[in-house]
C-alpha cells in the first residue's frame, strides 16, 4: 500500500486555482499521486478543498478519468462525471524550470531518471527507487524529486543543503546523499531531484512498540548539535516522522531537510524545543492529544520538560526509565539554552554549509513577451511544438492491475 492509499486528502490534492472560464467555474487541482493537474468544474463554488477533493478522489479512484484529460464536468451535486476532455487550450499544467547540471558542482554522481524504478510511494514527491549499478547489481534509493511549481524555491534550499553537507563528508546519523538525478530537455541536462539511501523500517511515527534505547537520545543530541553548532544548519523539522532506526548499525537517522535554513535566520523555531517535542511523542505517544490543534513547532521545549505529562505509553518500549531520559534531555536543553541567551558564548556555527542564492529564474515565452519565470504551461510547450519533461503516472489504485503486472513503472511514470 502506498502513502496515496492512506494519507488525508488534502495531503494527496492541493487547490492551486479557483476561476472562472466561458466554460464555467473551476476548481485547478493537482493530484501528487498521479503528478497531474486536473480542472474540475462543477457549476457551483469551487473554492471549499473539503467537496472538491472528495470528489477528485471519488473519479481518479474509480478510473472514470481518462489518463489524457485535463478537465473534467461534474453534476452540481459531485456525484455525476458527466464530461471530459484533453483540449490543449484547456491544460493549465505548470512544468518548472529545472536548473542546468553546471549550476551544481561536477563532482557529483547522478542518474537519469529514465534508469530509476519505482517500487513504493513515500511521500509528497518522494519514493522508493532501484537503478542498477556496476557489477550487475541493483541499488535501492529515496527519490525526492520537483515536479510542483509552488516547490522550486524550497527545493532549491533542499538539494543545495543536503550537498553542502555531503560536501563535509558522511554523518553516521543523518541519512547520506546518494546522487543527483538528470534529464536532458532539449540537449541540456537538467536536475529534476535527487537520492538518498534508503533506509527499511519505517519511522518512529510508524511504529511505537519498537525498542527506543537511551542511546538514541544521546545520538540525537549530538547530531543536533553538530547540525546547529558546526554546520550552522537548523534542520527545522526534528520529529518522530523524521527518525528512523537503520537496524543494520543500530543508529538513530535524521532526514528530510526541506524545513532547514542556516542557524540564526529564523530564531523562532529551535532544533532543540524539536528535539524534546520528539521524545515526548516517542515517550507518550500522546502529542495529538495534549496538544491538540497546536503546532509542534510552537512548543517551548522548557516549559513540556517541566509540565507533568511525561507518562510511558503502555505499548512504548525503552530501554531505560523515562527518569533517565528526561535527565538527559534536562542537561542538554540547560546547556544549549544558556549559551543561547549568553551574548558571550553565543552560538555561531564553526564550519557553516553554504547555501547558494536561488539563481535568477530563465526566460519564459509568455504570450509573445519574454518574462522571468520559475515555470511555463505546458500548453504554450505543446503549441509551440516543443519538447517537456512528462511526470504523470498511474494511480496508486491503477498498479495492481491486470494489464500492468510484470511490468515495472520507470521513475518517468511509463510501465514497461
Amino acid at each position: 500500500m502506498t502513502f496515496f492509499e492512506h494519507c488525508d486528502l488534502d495531503q494527496r490534492f492541493t487547490l492551486s486555482k479557483s476561476s472562472w472560464t466561458p466554460r464555467g467555474q473551476y476548481a485547478l487541482v493537482f493530484d501528487f499521486d498521479q503528478r497531474r493537474a486536473i480542472k474540475l468544474y462543477m457549476n457551483e463554488d469551487t473554492s471549499d478543498e473539503d467537496v472538491v477533493f472528495k470528489i477528485m478522489a471519488k473519479f481518479v479512484d474509480s478510473g472514470a478519468i481518462r489518463s489524457d484529460s485535463v478537465w473534467i464536468q461534474v453534476s452540481p451535486d459531485g456525484n455525476e462525471l458527466i464530461d471530459q476532455g484533453s483540449e490543449v487550450e484547456e491544460d493549465y499544467t505548470m512544468i518548472p524550470c529545472y536548473w542546468t547540471r553546471d549550476q551544481f558542482p561536477p563532482a557529483l554522481p547522478s542518474v537519469r531518471r529514465s534508469d530509476l524504478v519505482e517500487l513504493d510511494r513515500l511521500g509528497l514527491q518522494v519514493d522508493r527507487v532501484a537503478y542498477d549499478i556496476p557489477e550487475g547489481h541493483t541499488k535501492e534509493a529515496t527519490f525526492k524529486y520537483l515536479v510542483y511549481e509552488n516547490n522550486i524555491g524550497a527545493f532549491w534550499e533542499e538539494v543545495n543543503c543536503i550537498i553542502g553537507m555531503h560536501s563535509r563528508g558522511t554523518h553516521p546519523n543523518i541519512v547520506s546523499f546518494d546522487r543527483l538525478v538528470t534529464e536532458t530537455v532539449k540537449g541540456v541536462e537538467k536536475i529534476v531531484g535527487f537520492t538518498t539511501e534508503f533506509i527499511p523500517g519505517g519511522t518512529l511515527d510508524d511504529s511505537k512498540t519498537r525498542l527506543f534505547k537511551l542511546k538514541y537520545l544521546h545520538q540525537l543530541i549530538e547530531t543536533v548539535d553538530f547540525l546547529n553548532l558546526e554546520l550552522g544548519v537548523v534542520h527545522g523539522d526534528v520529529l518522530s516522522w523524521n527518525l528512523l532506526i537503520d537496524e543494520r548499525t543500530d543508529n538513530i537517522l535524521l532526514f528530510d531537510f526541506n524545513s532547514a535554513f542556516p542557524l540564526g535566520e529564523k530564531p523562532e523555531i529551535s532544533d532543540v524545543d524539536l528535539v524534546v517535542v520528539a521524545m515526548f511523542d516517542v515517550i507518550t505517544r500522546s502529542l495529538g492529544d495534549v496538544f491538540d490543534g497546536e503546532s509542534p513547532y510552537e512548543i517551548d521545549g522548557v516549559q513540556l520538560l517541566a509540565a507533568d505529562l511525561w507518562e510511558k505509553d503502555p505499548e512504548v518500549n525503552l530501554d531505560a526509565d523515562v527518569f533517565e531520559f528526561l535527565r538527559v534531555l534536562k542537561a542538554w536543553v540547560e546547556r544549549r539554552k544558556a549559551a543561547e541567551e549568553d551574548p558571550e558564548t553565543e552560538e555561531v556555527a564553526r564550519n557553516p554549509v553554504e547555501w547558494p542564492e536561488l539563481p535568477d529564474p530563465p526566460l519564459v515565452d509568455c504570450s509573445g513577451v519574454m518574462e522571468p519565470r520559475e515555470s511555463e504551461m505546458r500548453q504554450r510547450l505543446i503549441m509551440a511544438g516543443q519538447p517537456y519533461m512528462a511526470w504523470q503516472r498511474p494511480s496508486s489504485h491503477d498498479l495492481s492491475l491486470p494489464e500492468n503486472k510484470g511490468k515495472v513503472l520507470l521513475a518517468t511514470g511509463e510501465f514497461v
